[in-house]
């Protein structure tokens, strides 16, 4: 629900599949048994209500890299969610997993997203050139990562 309420189109370049809650459930008990992606829950400490998602998926053992992302709900915007979400999945995948980079993908447009990954101490690798299509225009998405000798 929050995907779809968070304007989806902002949130990935891929094409948007519209799925029941159960099948979105479905999707992230599998996920939960890879190796390769992770997905974890976002709960606000006061009364552990579910506020939103972080994970890391496309792991690649040989280089020690993942890719992260997430998603708040709306309503629990500019509330921390995500800087302490992210923070602390930064903190597993270097310190437990042990991997040398984190990186993320994100469009131009998405400012939110640029300045916490910013915030986070991640640095723009590259640009995918005209890659996300939004309300009929086609925008940069860039790439973003953190080195494990970088994060703090």
């Amino acid at each position: 629900r929050w995907f779809l309420a968070s304007d989806p189109e902002t949130q990935t370049c891929r094409p948007i599949v519209e799925r029941t809650d159960e099948e979105v459930l479905q999707r992230f008990r599998e996920r939960s048994v890879l190796t390769t992606e992770h997905s974890y829950s976002v709960l606000r400490v006061t009364d552990e209500e579910l506020v939103g998602l972080v994970g890391y998926f496309d792991l690649n053992t040989r280089n020690r890299s993942a890719e992260i992302g997430g998603l708040i709900g709306p309503e629990f915007h500019g509330q921390g969610f995500s800087r302490e979400a992210v923070g602390l999945l930064l903190e597993h995948l270097f310190t437990q997993l042990k991997l040398n980079k984190v990186y993320a993908q994100t469009a131009e447009f998405n400012n939110r997203s640029l300045k916490l990954l910013s915030r986070l101490g991640f640095k723009v690798d590259g640009r995918l050139r005209r890659h996300h299509e939004f309300k009929g225009v086609l925008y940069d998405d860039l790439l973003l990562s953190i080195l494990a000798e970088e994060y703090v």
